[in-house]
Order: structure tokens, then C-alpha cells, then sequence
């Protein structure tokens, strides 16, 4: 198994209208480790930001062979103006195959986001 560390990044987070970024899909035959999130706010008001994590991972042997569900990490968490926020500080959240992250804004143009994962393989 192959342990390989990647950066994915979004600049100007879709505004959260139903319609979410997406920030990471993980991969076929790999798990993912989140190391951490980063969102920058780059505008002189404060913006609140909603992440997901959407998964429907199933089939685990034993009495662990519930289904997944999709559930929000962060929701409407306020960025202070011209600040970046340090996400899952010392936290990891684990993804499977297929599992997707996404991000929404609360205005257009106005988030960043960086999210460092270890992915194995």
C-alpha cells in the first residue's frame, strides 16, 4: 500500500444555493485521510461557509454493514473578513472509494479553499 500526500484547491467557492463545489472525489480503490481544510476569506466582510461529506459506503463485513449517509461537517460557520480558517485542526475523517467533499459560500468570489488529504492506495 502506497501512501502519496496531495493538495486539491478552489478559488472563488461556489455561492451555497443547493448547488456546492466540489473539492475532492476520492478515488477507486482508495482511502483517504484528511489532513486538514483551509478556507481563506478574501473579502473585508465576514462570510459563512457549509461543508459536506457525501458517502454511501456499504458492504462492511460484521455488524459495521449500515450504509453511509451524507452529512455537513461545517455548517454556515462565519470566516472573518480577511482571514483564513484552520479546518479539522488535529481531527482526521476518513473517505472511501466514491465519497465526495464539497463546499458552498455564502457569496460569490469571495472564499478560497485548500484541502491536504493522504490518500492510499
Amino acid at each position: 500500500m502506497a501512501n502519496t500526500f496531495k493538495v486539491f484547491t478552489i478559488a472563488d467557492v461556489a455561492v451555497d444555493s443547493g448547488t456546492f463545489s466540489t473539492l475532492y472525489t476520492v478515488a477507486g480503490s482508495t482511502t483517504t485521510v484528511i489532513l486538514g481544510l483551509n478556507i481563506a476569506n478574501k473579502t473585508s466582510t465576514d462570510k459563512d461557509v457549509t461543508v459536506k461529506l457525501s458517502s454511501d459506503t456499504a458492504g462492511r463485513t460484521g455488524s459495521n454493514d449500515t450504509a453511509n449517509e451524507n452529512v455537513t461537517l461545517l455548517n454556515e460557520v462565519s470566516v472573518p473578513a480577511d482571514t483564513t480558517l484552520e479546518v479539522f485542526a488535529g481531527q482526521k475523517i476518513v473517505m472511501e472509494a466514491t465519497d465526495v467533499l464539497t463546499i458552498g459560500a455564502s457569496a460569490g468570489s469571495a472564499l478560497d479553499a485548500t484541502l491536504s488529504v493522504m490518500e492510499i492506495t
